[in-house]
């Protein structure tokens, strides 16, 4: 049998090369994909090399096939031969016997091998076909890349990696481009594989487009600030921040209001930070009292206040939610997304929350999240300016105003990065 190997740019034509050099005969003993080097591994080509086999032994023709025997079959064909006579020496037969059978295993013996079974071809036919969908699909990989970079037409490494880079932080597709585009037109040809370069002008192109909330301007009236968003993103945690800076750090008269009487412990929660922070708080349980509230703080310089969780699905609970904005007369409403939450859900949350006319947005566990991109994708699509950065638990410390600068280097460094 003769072995050799082939190496082509796909199965189809490293097979061609095996039936040409060895014949139509020849079969698939195994394949291989040997991959490209490189920065961009995925739009390179690879190679295939398969290991073909012939048997150069000129084939039988059905007439000339061997007979083979099996113990069974010998055994068999022996007890149904006909009885010979009586010899003069019982032993004579038997011996003479096995002399015939071994003459006929020793001319087995001489013959040349068969053929590959039918069983043998049949698996190399899978392991072929197997190899063939592997190149279709690094194919199809390929022209998916194309497809991916028609925007760009002949783009450099570097961008080419900025662009993939976004796409792995789960950025959209459409803002990735438009980001790499900005990137190209800013980086002076002869600086466009200068790696820091590119990575500074990422980090500007994406801070500068990252919508932040202005500071507040000094209000004559109360500020009343509301914070809503879905269950578990962390308001109660996060209005107590908010409460605290303004007291400690900004020295203004703080009042908070609690809509949230459904979880269990969220009011006591709210209750023990207020005596220790030493800030009035009012516990209301409709939302036709909520205006009766904030009119008793109405000396103080910021009102806050926190209202329960609701599901984006729950169509009764965000009109019950509304009214509590409206009766509040709110002058900001912050709505509150986790950092952990995907794109989809974001888009639908901010959707459905969108009947209580959010003015901020405060991106909750942000130290928690493996990507940023949806939280970037949000704040493009809705242009609503982003207020604060919450991470853990502990007030006041684990909250900052939001930052451009802060805010891409842990999107484009698919980091948590400290104010």
């Amino acid at each position: 049998m003769r072995i050799k190997k082939f190496l082509a740019p796909s199965i189809k034509e490293a097979t061609a090369q095996m039936k040409e050099d060895l014949g139509a005969d020849a079969i698939v003993l195994n394949t291989r994909r040997i991959p490209t080097s490189g920065l961009l591994k995925p739009l390179g080509k690879d190679q295939f090399e398969i290991t073909g086999a012939v048997d150069e032994q000129p084939a039988l023709r059905p007439a000339d096939q061997p007979q083979t025997y099996s113990r069974r079959s010998v055994r068999q064909a022996y007890q149904s031969a006909p009885a010979l006579p009586a010899p003069p020496n019982d032993e004579e037969p038997a011996v003479e016997g096995l002399r015939k059978m071994s003459r006929t295993f020793e001319r087995e013996a001489e013959l040349p091998a068969p053929r590959p079974s039918q069983s043998l071809r049949d698996a190399s036919d899978i392991i072929q076909l197997k190899a063939e969908v592997e190149d279709m699909k690094s194919v199809l990989m390929q022209l998916s890349h194309q497809l991916r970079y028609k925007h760009f037409g002949e783009l450099p490494e570097s961008l080419k990696n900025v662009y993939l880079n976004l796409l792995q932080q789960d950025v959209d597709e459409k803002f990735a481009v438009t980001l790499t585009n900005t990137v190209l037109k800013k980086v002076h040809p002869q600086e466009q594989e200068n790696s820091t370069v590119i990575e500074q002008t990422v980090l500007q192109t994406i801070a500068s487009g990252f919508p932040i909330a202005a500071a507040a301007a000094p209000a004559k009236k109360s500020r009343v600030v509301v914070l809503v968003g879905p269950t578990g993103v962390g308001k109660t945690t996060t209005i107590a921040k908010l409460a605290a800076i303004e007291k400690l750090a900004h020295g203004k008269s703080v009042g908070l209001i609690s809509c949230d009487t459904y979880r269990i412990g969220a009011i006591e929660q709210l209750k023990t930070f207020a005596v220790i922070a030493e800030i009035p708080m009012q516990v209301v349980y409709r939302a036709a009292d909520v205006a009766a509230a904030v009119k008793k703080f109405q000396k103080h310089d910021v009102i806050f206040i926190d209202t329960v969780g609701r599901s984006q699905k729950a169509k009764k609970e965000l009109a019950e939610l509304k009214k509590i904005v409206q009766s509040a007369k709110a002058d900001e409403v912050h709505l509150v997304l986790s950092a952990q939450t995907n794109d989809p859900t974001l888009n639908e949350i901010v959707d459905k929350f969108a009947v209580l006319e959010p003015t901020h947005l405060i991106f909750s566990k942000m130290d928690e999240a493996a990507i940023f991109g949806p939280l970037y994708n949000i704040a493009q699509r809705t242009k609503i300016p982003v207020s604060f950065f919450a991470t853990g638990q502990a007030v006041p410390d684990d909250i900052s105003v939001s930052d451009g600068m802060t805010f891409a280097k842990m999107l484009y460094q698919g980091r948590y990065a400290h104010a």
